[in-house]
């Protein structure tokens, strides 16, 4: 398991939903295809609408250049 899977299995198990947007960001990153980056990026902006957080808006536009979300 890498080091980003152990934190993110953290980051749930403590409801961490700050460290679930940033890891799932992370991962939407690193991922090796646009529908596994796509798969990320969704679960982090949901953790980011949850929270209130910040991070939405660029997450949303993110899914939007993407053609994932209208």
């Amino acid at each position: 398991m890498t080091d980003l899977d152990s934190a993110m299995i953290r980051a749930h198990a403590t409801g961490d939903r700050a460290a679930l947007i940033s890891l799932y960001t992370q991962a939407a990153d690193r991922a090796n295809t646009l529908d596994a980056a796509c798969f990320f990026l969704t679960h982090a902006y949901i953790f980011a609408l949850e929270a209130g957080a910040l991070e939405a808006t660029p997450l949303h536009a993110r899914l939007v250049a993407h053609g994932r979300e209208a």
